[in-house]
């Protein structure tokens, strides 16, 4: 991590305590801090007296490690306090692991509900990835996003109950008409998510569900949203396409969704890496060819159209 120490300082932020403000100007797509984890939660020999064991793990690291650890933020000062400091500054080892690990560094990264950074753990690697989804100006704050977005209502009762503290973020701190207009989008957003992960839909009203598709798009730029919710949704219209045999619109969504799994991740990221192959091979989508009714071949990407007529074309929109 310290040959990325140019690009940020540990700075004293108001009403924040520690966080990290960029040294410089940093590009969008910059791996900004690539970490190892001080200690992983699979150290853990008996979870019957987790304190315990915690102070074991933290014992057995060096002076420079233990007083990292001890230097992190806790949101439950008093009792179990090397338990607390897990809980307040851990990350998962990816987004379906149930190891955690300990980064000092990434740990001093704030919230904010439009952050400016995404991590990534990269098996890869062994480490965890803080890339730039944004371009962030020299002493801007580097921020992630601790929760999963929504409507300001939610997301400031998220924070509040699991970190503890009221969320002044840009989003949070519009005035009552920008944020009523924003909380009525991310609602629809999430409705609309709900829809598309609707099986049924996508089976039997598969025009229907591209379209909401495109419209979650749209919420989306229109909120600035450059996190994982991005991927996630330029794979669901690709999965949409597959089922229905559409090979030109599998390989285009696949390379949207590619990109910004890259943004997100890096270029080693392993999403990335399986999305590439369908790039080359729309057809071994897991589940393609369900039906034949949307049928197309990869020659049949329009080529010299202009962005409107592309868009038109990939979203299916009737003109």
């Amino acid at each position: 991590m310290a040959e990325k120490d140019q690009l940020f300082t540990l700075e004293n932020v108001p009403g924040k305590g520690k966080g990290l403000i960029a040294s410089q100007s940093i590009p969008k797509g910059t791996c900004i801090i690539s970490e190892p984890p001080l200690f992983t939660t699979d150290a853990l020999e008996d979870p019957n007296n987790i304190e315990k064991d915690l102070g074991r793990i933290v014992r057995s690291l060096p002076k420079e490690g233990q007083r990292a650890f001890l230097s992190l933020h806790n949101n439950n000062p008093g009792s179990d306090p090397f338990s607390n400091i897990v809980r307040s500054n851990g990350y998962p080892l990816g987004p379906s692991s149930d190891v955690g690990g300990i980064f000092p560094l990434v740990a001093r990264i704030n919230h904010s509900c439009l952050p400016n950074a995404q991590h990534a753990w990269s098996d890869k690697h062994q480490k965890m990835l803080v890339h730039a989804v944004r371009d962030i100006e020299s002493g801007c704050e580097l921020t992630l996003s601790y929760i999963a977005g929504g409507p300001s209502t939610e997301r400031r009762s998220s924070i509040k109950t699991y970190f503890g503290f009221d969320c002044a973020c840009e989003l949070c701190s519009l005035g009552p008409e920008a944020r009523k207009i924003s909380d009525e989008r991310l609602q629809k957003a999430q409705k609309l998510d709900e829809a598309i992960g609707d099986p049924k839909r996508v089976r039997y009203m598969p025009d229907r569900a591209l379209a909401d598709c495109r419209q979650l798009l749209s919420i989306y730029e229109s909120e600035q949203v450059m996190d994982l919710r991005l991927p996630r949704l330029y794979y669901d219209a690709l999965q949409i396409c597959g089922m229905h045999s559409d090979q030109a619109r599998v390989c285009v969504f696949a390379q949207r969704s590619r990109d910004a799994r890259i943004l997100c991740e890096g270029k080693d990221s392993s999403e990335a890496a399986a999305l590439e192959k369908l790039v080359s091979k729309p057809s071994s989508f897991e589940n393609f060819g369900v039906t034949k009714n949307w049928k197309s071949a990869l020659g049949e990407i329009p080529k010299d159209v202009g962005d409107v007529e592309f868009d038109q074309w990939l979203w299916r929109a009737k003109t």
